[in-house]
């Protein structure tokens, strides 16, 4: 199991989720921007909240196909 990194990758979500979602839409396009987890790899995101900009979620992303990322929620303390 290894932590896999994109340098400077951004993108927004492509529409809502809810609170026990376990997988999310990005941006259309952007997925490509950031790396493709296998065999148990992943790599770490932050959603952080558009209406205040103050709650941030820390999710490992274990999954991308094109713009679906499969996630594991509410990681390093944080609440999904």
């Amino acid at each position: 199991m290894a932590v896999l990194f994109a340098n400077n990758a951004t993108t927004t979500l492509a529409g809502s989720i809810n609170n026990v979602a376990v997988t999310c839409n990005v941006a259309p396009g952007t997925g490509t921007l950031f790396p493709n987890p296998t065999g148990g790899d992943y790599f770490i995101m932050t959603f952080t909240d558009s209406a205040t900009g103050l709650v941030n979620e820390i999710v490992h992303v274990t999954a991308r196909s094109g713009d679906t990322m499969t996630i594991v929620r509410a990681q390093e303390g944080t609440s999904a």
